[in-house]
Order: structure tokens, then sequence, then C-alpha cells
């Protein structure tokens, strides 16, 4: 039987703040980065994830989510009991149990209407915290360990040291919090830059691997940039709509001399040192390409690889290889396929091999 254990959540909303970091914007939100915790994935619907780096690995598996919000009126205890799955990662074959520990309660945040909830997750503590502000809900998550109840308390002492000092100070853009990215101003870039990133890791053999990263920036004149692959292409974007959906990957960007600036929408804000047409940081070099005229046909295949051997130990020979090809035709259609495999023979001669079956797919451009 599951044990649930009363905690005061609702105490913490009244505890004293410590001092803080870094000033970052998502989305609605103005907030300071709490000492300790570094910003990590964006899920697909543009939650930021907030993820514990701090020392002695406390509270390692710990995380802060904060939402994009939500345009929307009624009462925020009853939006927030219709948000109690929004952090939770469904699996359609096995569905995560979500165990309320509490009614949603209401309580006042700095003059605005909250609503706070606590709920356990296959054993992992979440608490929910919505805040009304005027036509839009806002929304914040905090989830740590708590397989018992001292877990549960180291837990909880986290989450009023670390995440209640962010949720008092938050600023909201839609009430007239200034954001963090200037306004742009003209500039000389214009098109694609794109480079790589070279790094080493262990691999499953116990060899070391080197890693090739990809990085692109896109730049228009009005002084913007984006990070990745634009969600237009190279053709201008809406500032205001990326913002909304939780997309930060832009921002505005400075060219001064061999110094080329690029300030986030986030407030994180990254130089390069410049030579001739060449953008350099530590191992990354980008250079200028020219992309491929809108229309172009392409007539050939793009393939990955990747294979690793079995870590030694294992008591036999063999690894796990994964295959990748994209076949593209003059007439304008495509092929995608994949293949996973692995297979191995053990010191006692016996051995196995499996493998995925590749999947095609043809579209028309």
């Amino acid at each position: 039987m599951r044990r649930l254990v009363k905690i005061p959540i609702l105490a913490s909303l009244f505890l004293a703040s410590p001092l803080a970091a870094e000033t970052r914007q998502h989305a609605n939100l103005i907030y300071t980065l709490p000492a300790g915790w570094d910003s990590g994935a964006v899920l697909d619907d543009g939650t930021l994830i907030l993820r514990s780096d701090l020392p002695d690995d406390e509270c390692e598996y710990c995380r802060i989510y904060l939402s994009t919000g939500s345009k929307t009126g009624g009462k925020v205890v009853d939006w927030l009991a219709s948000q109690s799955r929004r952090f939770v990662e469904d699996d359609p074959t096995d569905p995560p149990e979500v165990i309320p520990m509490m009614a949603s309660a209401v309580t006042n945040l700095r003059g605005r209407p909250s609503a706070m909830r606590g709920q356990t997750v296959d054993g992992d503590l979440q608490v929910l915290l919505a805040i009304q502000l005027f036509g839009r809900m806002e929304l914040l998550g905090f989830e740590g360990p708590a397989s018992d109840p001292e877990e549960v308390a180291a837990t909880m002492q986290v989450f009023e040291r670390d995440v209640m000092p962010l949720v008092e100070g938050l600023g909201y853009v839609s009430e007239g919090a200034k954001p963090l990215l200037p306004p742009p101003e003209p500039g000389p870039l214009t098109g694609v830059w794109w480079g790589t990133t070279t790094w080493w890791s262990m691999g499953l053999d116990g060899m070391m691997t080197m890693e090739i990263d990809h990085h692109w920036l896109t730049f228009w004149p009005e002084g913007l940039f984006y990070d990745g692959t634009p969600p237009n292409g190279t053709a201008p974007f809406d500032p205001a709509s990326l913002t909304a959906a939780g997309d930060m990957n832009w921002g505005r960007y400075q060219l001064d001399g061999a110094t080329l600036t690029l300030s986030y929408a986030s407030g994180v804000v990254e130089v390069f040192d410049v030579t001739d047409e060449t953008f350099a940081k530590g191992e990354q070099r980008m250079d200028p390409i020219t992309p491929l005229a809108d229309g172009t046909r392409l007539n050939g295949v793009v393939s990955t690889v990747f294979v690793s051997g079995f870590t030694p130990g294992f008591g036999g020979s063999g690894g796990v290889t994964a295959m990748t090809d994209t076949r593209y035709a003059p007439d304008g259609t495509w092929e995608f396929g994949s293949y996973t495999g692995a297979s191995s023979t053990f010191e006692n001669g016996t051995g196995f091999a499996t493998g995925s079956k590749p999947r095609l797919r043809v579209a028309m451009s």
C-alpha cells in the first residue's frame, strides 16, 4: 500500500527569500534562476524544465517546471485541478498513477489569487502552483523524490529554499514587467551560418567515442537572429508568437568589430570572436552557407550510422547498430528508411541477433 505523507505546503508560501542568481525570461514570466539550478529541455508544449545541479548531488532528480500559461478565466482552483497531469509524462502502456495529497487550496500571492496542489506521481512528489492574472493563468510545478518521510522532508526543504523565492519574485510581462531583451537595432548580418562542435563520450564498449554537434544561426538585417532551425526558414518570424509559445531561441545581435554578441530573449548572452566571416567560441566554429533555392530538386542519399560494442565484462562480444537513410529523387519524391539491430556471441558459444525492419514512406514535395 502506498503511504502518503502530510507536508506543510501552504506554509512555505510565506518563507523568507534567499539571495538569488541570474534573471531570466520564459514566455510571460520574468524569474530569477535559483543558485545551483540550470535551464534544461523545453517540452513540446513550451514548458521549460529547470534541473538541479546543486552541490553534493542534493535533490539530484528534482525539477522545476515553468509553463507558458494560458489565456483563460474562471476560478484558479478549478483551472489548477484540470492541470493535474500537465507535467506527467504519460505512457499509454503503463499510465503513471497520480494521487492527490491534498485538495487544491486557494491563497493569495502578492495580491493575486493562486492555488496550490500536492500530489504523488508513481512515488515522486509534485507540487503545482497556479497564479491568476488578468485574463490568463500561469502554472509552475516542482518535482522531487518522495519514497519515504525523510526523503519527502529533504525534497520539501529544497522546495522551500529554492522554488518559493522564485515564485515570490516573479514578474509578468502581461502586467507591465519589462522584457529582458532590448529592442533590436538594424545590423549588417543576413543569412545562415553553420558549424560543428566535437566532444568525447564513453561508449557501451568502454571506448571513447567522438560526438559531433551541429549548430545553425540565421540572421536578419533588422538585427534579429534565430538559433537552430527557424520556424519559417529564412523568412522573417514573429517574436511575440514565439515567446508566447515558449520558444526563446531567438534574440538580437550586435556586431562590434571582432566581437559578435547574441542576446537571447531568455536573457542568456553569448559572445563569439569574429575573423573575416567566421564566428568562433571555444571549440565551436561557424561559417556562412548558402541554402538551396526554393524549388530545388535533389538526387541522392543522406545516411547516418551508429555502431557501439557491448561493455567489456558483458560475457560476450557484439554490439548495437542503428542506421537511417533518406533517398531523394529528381521527381520531388523522397523515401526514409531506418534499421536498428543488436547481436552477440557469448563465451559459451551461444548467441543472439535481433533487428527491426526498415520503415519506408514516400511523400510528394
